[in-house]
């Protein structure tokens, strides 16, 4: 986790590399401008890869000629690249060879130079600016094995202002990092880092502020390396004296903090009020990661952040913090300062929405907190928070974050603000309604647009909304993937997680309007419940493992008509081939959770001082031995052997590390090779897909081409024939044609006379046609006259239906309170006699005690009378 701010008001380190200020004004994503950007970004990255062809050219002539002018092309080159390309050109995208060459040939040419030459630090700089890109940095970190290669030019490098940027880099790469296994630059590096705290600690109180700096960026990396990567986190305990360690980083404040939250409290313990202190710092480096859309940086702060249910001081601590609304509301001041810029790179519109993600799942987890807490509440701010939820419901990136926030917003809205601010204006929640229906929406966005509606139906408010602008077609887009697959192509790779479960919460939503309006849907329900496709969704979603998704299943399962035998065959059978078996917590997460535990069970950590002592004693016998002074020849001997067996030791030693650094190399070489063979594979495969369309294509045309010639000299002989019988028809037509003209001469007489006749029905028509008008009129009168009176007959009857339900509920209400009133009365009953018992054991104490009282009087009476008088 990157530094945030110190105790001292130091501010925050954090990447050299330049982040632009400019900001996406369409909430969305969305471009009005993207048929324009769309081709200039086309061209430009034919031109990034002119560039990079150009920088593979001038490392090969640099590897084979070794001079100073082909050094001096190569940085020409490198400068290019560094300058002229922008860093989303560096993304890795399927089938492209030439930039997995190009990181391939970046990486062998910086293996190769001396660290004080200036080529060196070009590529540096190159590495910087292709980081800027969120996946061309995730390639740089895991496909090109970048890391291992700076954390020795780190160890080989002198000068302070390089060693600066090479930490700041090694800051930005390590946001975030998996690493599995030991891997042997993990050694060097650590020792490195540590030197370089140990070396401003043991300065005096003039040191620079280069060299605290230099501490803090040291101990930043150290952060990222260790957190959730327990190989290195061992490697680094073993390595280190955590006592000591433990305190020389007590004055670097935050990241002290952090440090030892990852070490755990059987370390160190932290106080509350030190743990309030980072959690407010906290935020002020998110503010500080909104200022620049830096998303490793703020995904690193906000994993941390929701990981603290692991640190049970850290916990209570965030349990207890007062101060969670003014925070947030820093960070929206923030975000609509952002705003008012203008983003119009797409690689910053990205890294907006994903850091927009981030913190609307830092907020649900805050509202989550502040349940059943009045420490912590997020009421004064919650209009603002459902603006900037509303402006992000549609996006593709950060979407589902904002309605999980929307839907967290619901359930912990004690004051009811945000059912009337959706009642008021429903516009939002009407277009996620239409977004969910599209073929093109994500099955994620879907599920969590389905979780929302499941939510509103729940509001009284709300609940009209739901059910007025969703018909029964909606349920059938929704599920229409799922049910087209056939009953026997049912299987894991047929019918993926996200669709199971974009199915389940469908169906719900179903049950739920079924509930509402059974007459409406009843039957709708029991159709789609007897689909096997649903019923094998219904089984997936058992043995899903999800917590959440299990429960919408177990709702469903409350369903009158579901199938219950369909289901558990099918879960059976699932089970059987273990295709759905719950995915259980991943090893990671289950040591984090554990890490006490682990810690409190190794307590035999080698340190350096242990080591320095043992080497102190070896270094005495040797001496010892080496003067002659042991008495007996036999021990002599035996301190050889075990000196010699030391030796051997070290060499072995020194060998397996020599064969782990070939190893590693052997890997970093094959991971390379393996995204260049991919790479390859993928273009082969791309370019084979259109050969063999542009084959079927050529191969239809011919068939065309050859079905068209045919079909030409069939009309062309058809034609011939018509033209031989049109010319002797042409000369009948002739002949008939005179007798027409006789005729035509009688006809044009009956002509005029049909006219006279047609003048007088055209007047009578008239009269008709105005007739018609008025009978219509009338009849439109009285059809909207009935539709009126049906319409009130349906109000009325649904009026009927809605009060004899009421009318249902009360008597059931009435029914139970009799009831309690009838239980009530001989609660009473039972009561009183018991009363009754009680005053007649009262009584016969009361008459015990007084008969007691006259015995004690009359005992004491007879000893008086007994005692024997005094004398006078």
């Amino acid at each position: 986790m990157s530094p945030l701010r110190c105790h001292d008001g130091v501010d925050t380190l954090s990447s050299s590399s330049s982040r632009s200020n400019n900001n996406n004004n369409n909430q969305n994503g969305d471009s009005p401008i993207l048929s324009v950007v769309l081709p200039a970004q086309e061209a430009a990255l034919a031109q990034a890869i002119g560039y990079v062809r150009d920088f593979s050219s001038q490392a090969a002539a640099y590897h084979q000629l070794k001079t100073e002018e082909s050094l001096v092309h190569l940085q020409r080159s490198i400068a290019l690249l560094g300058t002229k390309v922008q860093p989303h050109c560096f993304a890795p995208t399927p089938g492209q060879l030439e930039l997995a060459k190009f990181f391939i040939d970046l990486h062998a040419l910086m293996s190769t130079l001396d660290a004080d030459c200036e080529a060196m630090w070009s590529c540096v700089s190159l590495l910087q600016h292709c980081s800027r890109n969120l996946e061309a940095r995730l390639a740089i970190v895991q496909n090109y094995c970048f890391v291992p290669l700076l954390s020795y030019l780190l160890k080989r490098t002198e000068r302070p202002e390089r060693v600066q940027r090479l930490l700041l880099l090694l800051q930005d790469l390590t946001y975030g990092i998996r690493i599995g296994w030991e891997e042997p630059y993990l050694v060097v590096l650590l020792e490195h880092l540590v030197d370089l705290l140990h070396n401003v600690e043991e300065c005096d109180t003039s040191a620079t502020n280069v060299d605290n700096s230099q501490a803090q960026l040291a101990l930043s990396i150290l952060v990222n390396l260790c957190y959730k990567n327990f190989v290195v986190l061992f490697l680094f305990l073993r390595s280190v004296n955590i006592s000591s360690f433990s305190k020389r980083i007590q004055n670097h404040g935050l990241l002290a903090y952090k440090m030892l939250i990852i070490l755990s409290e059987d370390v160190h313990s932290l106080e509350q009020r030190e743990l309030h202190t980072f959690l407010r710092t906290a935020f002020a480096g998110i503010e500080d990661c909104l200022k620049q859309w830096h998303v490793p940086q703020l995904r690193h702060i906000v994993d941390f952040l929701l990981d603290a249910q692991c640190h049970a001081g850290l916990q209570r601590a965030m349990l207890s913090y007062s101060h969670y609304c003014e925070d947030t509301e820093r960070l929206l001041n923030q975000i609509e300062a952002r705003r008012q810029l203008d983003d119009s790179n797409e690689d910053m519109r990205k890294q907006q929405q994903l850091c927009l993600q981030l913190l609307m799942q830092l907020i649900s987890h805050i509202l989550q907190l502040s349940e059943d807490n009045s420490i912590i509440s997020l009421d004064a701010i919650t209009p603002r928070i459902y603006e900037l939820v509303c402006d992000w419901l549609e996006s593709d990136l950060c979407g589902v974050a904002a309605i999980e926030l929307l839907g967290s917003l619901l359930k912990l809205d004690k004051r009811a603000t945000i059912v009337q601010l959706i009642a008021k204006e429903p516009a939002n929640v009407v277009k996620l309604m239409a977004r969910a229906e599209r073929s093109e929406t994500k099955s994620a966005h879907v599920s969590a647009i389905l979780r929302l509606l499941l939510l509103l139906l729940c509001e009284s408010k709300t609940e009209k909304l739901v059910l007025s602008k969703i018909s029964e077609s909606y349920f059938d887009k929704i599920l229409a993937a799922p049910l087209a697959l056939l009953p026997q192509m049912l299987s894991c790779q047929t019918l993926a997680q996200s669709e199971v479960e974009k199915a389940i919460y469908c169906l719900l939503l179903l049950i739920n309007f079924a509930s509402i309006a059974k007459k409406a849907y009843l039957d709708k329900c029991c159709a789609l419940l007897e689909q096997p496709q649903l019923q094998y969704a219904l089984a997936r979603a058992m043995l899903s493992g999800n917590e959440q998704l299990v429960a919408a299943m177990l709702q469903i399962a409350q369903f009158e008509h579901f199938p219950k035998a369909a289901v558990a065959k099918y879960v059976s059978r699932i089970g059987s081939s273990g295709q759905g078996s719950p995915t259980a917590s991943s090893e990671q997460a289950e040591q984090w959770r554990n890490l006490s535990a682990i810690l409190k069970s190794h307590r035999t950590f080698m340190d350096r001082e242990l080591a320095q002592r043992v080497s102190t004693l070896i270094d005495t016998i040797g001496q010892t031995l080496r003067r002659n002074e042991l008495q007996s020849a036999p021990v002599s001997q035996v301190i050889e052997l075990y000196n010699h067996r030391i030796d051997s030791l070290n060499c072995t030693t020194h060998n397996m590390q020599q064969r782990l650094e070939q190893a590693s190399v052997q890997l970093c070489n094959s991971t390379q090779q393996i995204n260049v063979q991919n790479a390859e594979l993928e273009r082969f495969q791309t370019k084979n897909f259109e050969l063999l369309i542009s084959q079927e294509r050529l191969q239809t045309q011919c068939k065309d081409l050859k079905a068209q010639a045919a079909q030409l000299k069939t009309n062309l002989s058809d034609l011939l024939k018509r033209w031989s019988e049109t010319s002797e028809h042409l000369q009948a037509s002739e002949r008939r044609l005179s007798v027409k003209q006789s005729e035509i001469a009688d006809l044009q007489k009956d002509c005029e006379e049909l006219r006279r006749n047609l003048a007088a029905k055209s007047e009578e028509l008239v009269k008709l046609e105005a007739l018609s008008k008025d009978n219509c009129s009338r009849i439109e009168k009285l059809k909207k006259s009935v539709i009126a009176y049906e319409q009130d007959i349906k109000e009325k009857l649904r009026t009927i239906d809605e009060r004899t339900t009421e009318l249902a509920k009360t008597q059931k209400a009435l029914e139970e309170q009799r009831e309690a009133r009838k239980k009530s009365e001989d609660l009473v009953s039972v009561l009183e006699t018991q009363l009754q018992e009680k005053k007649e054991q009262i009584e016969n104490l009361e008459m015990e005690q007084k008969e007691t009282e006259d015995l004690r009087k009359t005992i004491l009476s007879l000893m008086e009378s007994k005692k024997p008088k005094r004398k006078a």
